[in-house]
């Protein structure tokens, strides 16, 4: 899964979070009796409604986009199998350069004590 797709989920599941706990909210206040409440309660109600089903319509947009984008990757690999190859072991290689360079240069726990 990309990052982008990773955020996407995740600010999904924090605006549902937000749903919920509004939507808890409002089963408090349906306990008081007050005139006033029953108007708000009402919005709110409607708000909660329409948050649910934009939250629906961006989860099924991102899985949508999600298959598109991952269908196209396959292809592209298919189509060009060796690029492919190529351009995962250079990640490799870069990855372990790094890690090899990190470790090098990390300070050691017994040099810290000389």
């Amino acid at each position: 899964m990309s990052e982008t797709s990773e955020n996407t989920a995740a600010l999904g599941e924090e605006l549902r979070s937000i749903v919920d706990h509004a939507e808890a909210l409002l089963e408090a206040l349906s306990d008081e009796g007050e005139p006033k409440l029953s108007s708000l309660r009402a919005r709110v109600s409607a708000s909660i409604e329409t948050a649910r089903a934009h939250l629906d319509e961006m989860q099924s947009d991102t899985e949508r986009v999600t298959e598109k984008a991952a269908a196209a990757f396959g292809r592209w690999i298919e189509a060009n199998p060796w690029t492919a190859v190529a351009i995962g072991a250079g990640a490799g290689l870069a990855i372990g350069v790094l890690l090899a360079s990190r470790r090098r240069s990390a300070p050691r726990a017994d040099d810290a004590s000389r």
